[in-house]
């Protein structure tokens, strides 16, 4: 019997669908026999949560339920786009969200709804996984449903990532080198193989800092800092200077030096950073078996010297295996050719995140919030002033490292220009106590040893 009255209410749905009448709930009194249905304009009630994990994790819940205990419905979301899903940092898109990647729970193509208790997506932005470097960003979520008209407004979120790393200031001025001690600086690769990180390490004073340096190269880095182990040099090599030229003498077997093109031009640079970076030395120029040859290191041309980099350098944090954020330097160039590297404002903006991901990510970030805005700059007599507005005091008003470490990577940014030698930092603040009219001078000891290795 239940069999027969069946068959014939599906006859019945049939004739009404072919009419063109609308289905309604109240238009049927089978409930026993199939769920209800419900109206389009109310079946659907929509609910979102944010909820913070972590510093770096943040998830989204978006619950959808019926409008009572007694409803029903199916949802299918959007084929090609069932959710749209944007996130933006100061205004420029972050490319390449995946929902599978995103969506840890909750069928995202089609729900079905029996009752008010919400079915839940939920969205997981993890700052590892999404690959993205410390920042505020801007989320909007919609769901893109086909089969039933729902009014979803778009729900937007703030998401803050905050890495909690280590910072280990920069030490300033001489007063820093203890008596009988000598400031090195030595340049080892980070742990991607990418660029170099300069560390200085105090050793007993020396009156042969170029085999120092050679020899401290070789030993590698300390472990307490995060970076690969080893040496990034080849082994052996002995150093000399003529004027303001060194010169390293190699043996003619490099061995694994000469076997990859990331290992050569690493070695290569750690040693002209690092020696170039002792005072009177410019330049370096390589010798193998006492002889200069016209290439080594899988290819690189050798017959000509090396000269101390004289390029822009974009200062990062680099956050190391051991959690501590080391200050990294980037050729300007590697930001692309839309910014000119003679406007003090276009080398500002490339200290903040703007969503080029093969510069930022979640091990190098930017050192300045793009809250902190440059008001004004002025050059004379070699001296930098750069004008802050007041979010340069508040952005790390608790976090008396991560401010210095934004104070020492602008300072080392800026005096990485040609015709800068010094910063001066000054800060626009609304308070009505502040002489100047509001412009307070920002007070710090300019940042000498970068990185200090202990």
């Amino acid at each position: 019997m239940l069999r027969t009255i069946r068959n014939i209410f599906v006859l019945l749905l049939i004739g009404i669908t072919a009419s063109g009448m609308p289905i309604y709930a109240s238009s049927i009194s089978f409930s026993s026999i199939i769920p209800t249905i419900v109206s389009k304009n109310d079946a659907i009630i929509v609910t979102t949560e944010e909820k913070v994990i972590s510093s770096n994790h943040v998830q989204i819940k978006y619950g959808f339920s019926a409008d009572s205990d007694k409803s029903y419905t199916g949802l299918l979301f959007n084929e090609n786009n069932p959710f749209t899903v944007e996130l933006t940092s100061n205004g420029d898109t972050i490319q390449d969200l995946s929902l599978d990647d995103l969506v840890t729970l909750g069928n995202y193509k089609s729900l079905e709804l029996y009752s008010s208790t919400p079915v839940y997506i939920i969205f997981d932005f993890d700052q590892e996984k999404l690959n993205l470097p410390d920042g505020s960003y801007k989320l909007k979520i919609r769901p893109n449903i086909d089969n039933v008209n729902v009014s979803t407004e778009e729900a937007e979120f703030d998401i803050h990532f905050n890495t909690e790393g280590n910072y280990i200031p920069a030490l300033p001025a001489i007063t820093s080198v203890k008596h009988g001690e000598t400031a090195l600086t030595l340049y080892f690769p980070d742990n991607e193989a990418n660029y170099l990180v300069p560390i200085t390490r105090f050793v007993p004073y020396t009156s042969s800092p170029l085999t120092t340096t050679l020899r401290n190269l070789e030993k590698g880095p300390n472990s307490n800092l995060g970076l690969p182990l080893g040496t990034p040099i080849p082994v052996g090599g002995k150093a000399g200077k003529s004027g303001d030229t060194a010169y390293v003498n190699l043996p003619a077997d490099l061995g694994s030096f000469n076997q990859g093109s990331s290992a050569s031009t690493n070695a290569v640079n750690s040693l002209v950073n690092s020696l170039t970076s002792i005072n009177g030395i410019s330049k370096v120029q390589f010798q193998f078996n006492a002889k200069i040859i016209k290439d080594a290191f899988h290819g690189m041309t050798m017959d000509i010297p090396y000269h101390k980099p004289e390029n822009t350098m974009i200062y990062t944090a680099y956050l190391s295996d051991t959690n501590r954020f080391l200050l990294s330097p980037i050729p300007f160039s590697m930001f692309g050719n839309q910014y000119d590297d003679n406007n003090i404002n276009t080398i500002f903006d490339t200290m903040k995140f703007k969503g080029i991901p093969e510069i930022y990510n979640s091990k190098r970030h930017p050192i300045v919030p793009n809250e902190v805005e440059l008001l004004d700059y002025n050059i004379a007599n070699r001296v930098l002033t750069l004008t802050f507005n007041e979010e340069f005091l508040k952005v790390y008003e608790n976090n008396d490292h991560r401010r210095q470490m934004m104070v020492d990577g602008i300072i080392f940014t800026f005096r990485s220009l040609n015709d800068v030698d010094f910063v001066n930092i000054k800060v626009k603040v609304d308070s009505k106590d502040t002489n100047e009219q509001g412009i307070i001078i920002y007070d710090f000891a300019p940042p000498i040893y970068i990185n200090p290795e202990d």
